[in-house]
């Protein structure tokens, strides 16, 4: 899975929203009303997805280096890749995937 930084997408959406109603007020076209429209829809969707931040090096802390035995199996970037799976594969389960 692949995170995507929400703030930029919107950002993008909502210029090519401007570009698209700015070029309605200068020539009326039914093609871009349209485009707008669903932009705008889009936006709401996404203003509307609640973004979770999870800090990866608690996680590494809580689920290794404060259990001895985890601490002595895995250590460094291996124990951050094991809690970034672990946090990827809540929000799967999450989403119901």
């Amino acid at each position: 899975m692949k995170l995507i930084d929400k703030d930029k997408v919107i950002a993008e959406i909502e210029k090519r929203f401007d570009e698209y109603s700015n070029s309605i007020l200068k020539h009326y076209d039914a093609c871009t009303e349209a485009r707008a429209s669903e932009l705008g829809k889009i936006l709401v969707i996404l203003n509307a997805l609640e973004v979770e931040e999870v800090d990866l090096e608690k996680e590494y802390k809580d689920f290794v280096e404060e259990d001895p035995v985890y601490n002595k199996l895995v250590n460094g970037i291996v124990g951050k890749a094991i809690a970034k799976h672990f946090y990827e594969l809540g929000l799967k389960a999450k989403k119901g995937e």
